[in-house]
């Protein structure tokens, strides 16, 4: 038996100004500094002063914690699934938290009255974070074990300064989503895709080979992707749009949005070279 959702269930938002600045924060600078020059050695770069986002960092008025983030839509997400009965919450993120070191599958756990689930974070895996945790979750869920919780959250201000994030000026966003090990959701989880080393000239290719993998018609599968991405897949089929700026929930927030009953999706990043992806039928069948 395959893992299920319900696109409708799905619960997301966008948010700015959930935790306004303190003043005394400002005497908190040459530590965060500090910090800040101590995360770069540590992975064997230099630090410089024009590298600094720290004032920034703490003075932002748009600031969206990811424990705010999630106390926001637990209630929302309560009313469309029943989550009393979850056995895993998994985390999925690339940009980090606002404030660092709180466990928000803990406040998770604790929130939902889940004495006995597992929680856990992903990160380190870019915008593909949330495929990789569904992944981890069909592996995860066994004839005991149920049903799952997957959080999905990125917040827009770092430390230092990234090209990368300021090209893709991101939003501070969030979605959640229940998988079940049961037939009753409408779509099907039918697996994970991951392949390295892959030039631009050779997406089409290995897109089309990714529906080939999970047996997939691309004519009637709807393609969830970034809009470049989109452009050079050469899809045959139906196409679906996601939001840059969402980053890692981008996915699943397409999904609710657009989801539709009877129709395949296949979900897809690319970044650094690497193409991930997922599979989600309208009907279950056989893993591929």
């Amino acid at each position: 038996m395959t893992i299920s959702i319900n696109p409708q269930s799905i619960v997301w938002g966008t948010f700015t100004g959930l935790e306004p600045p303190v003043a005394e924060w400002s005497t908190q600078v040459d530590y965060w500094e500090d910090y800040t020059r101590r995360f770069f050695r540590s992975n064997g770069k230099d630090y410089a002063a024009n590298d600094s986002n720290v004032v920034r960092w703490l003075t932002a008025t748009d600031r969206a914690p990811f424990s705010h983030m999630l106390q926001a839509l637990l209630p929302a997400l309560s009313e469309r699934a029943e989550v009393a009965d979850v056995d895993l919450v998994i985390f999925a993120h690339w940009l980090p938290d606002i404030h660092l070191g709180t466990s928000v599958t803990n406040l998770a756990l604790h929130s939902l009255g889940l004495d006995q689930g597992l929680g856990f974070a992903i990160s380190d895996r870019g915008r593909s974070a949330p495929l990789f945790a569904m992944h981890c979750i069909d592996r995860y869920l066994t004839r005991d074990r149920r049903k799952a919780l997957l959080i999905v959250m990125d917040q827009k201000h770092l430390l230092y300064k990234s090209p990368v994030v300021a090209d893709l000026d991101p939003l501070n966003s969030a979605s959640m989503m229940v998988l079940s090990r049961n037939d009753d959701g409408p779509l099907h989880y039918r697996g994970y895709y991951r392949q390295h080393g892959l030039t631009r000239e050779r997406l089409s290719a290995e897109i089309a080979g990714v529906a080939e993998h999970f047996g997939l018609y691309p004519a009637d599968c709807v393609l969830v992707a970034d809009g470049d991405l989109i452009v050079v897949s050469d899809w045959p089929g139906p196409r679906l749009q996601q939001e840059p700026r969402l980053l890692c929930s981008a996915p699943l927030i397409a999904l609710a949005n657009h989801g539709e009953q009877g129709r395949d999706y296949l979900l897809i990043t690319y970044e650094s070279e690497c193409l991930s992806g997922v599979c989600f039928s309208a009907q279950e069948r056989s893993r591929s």
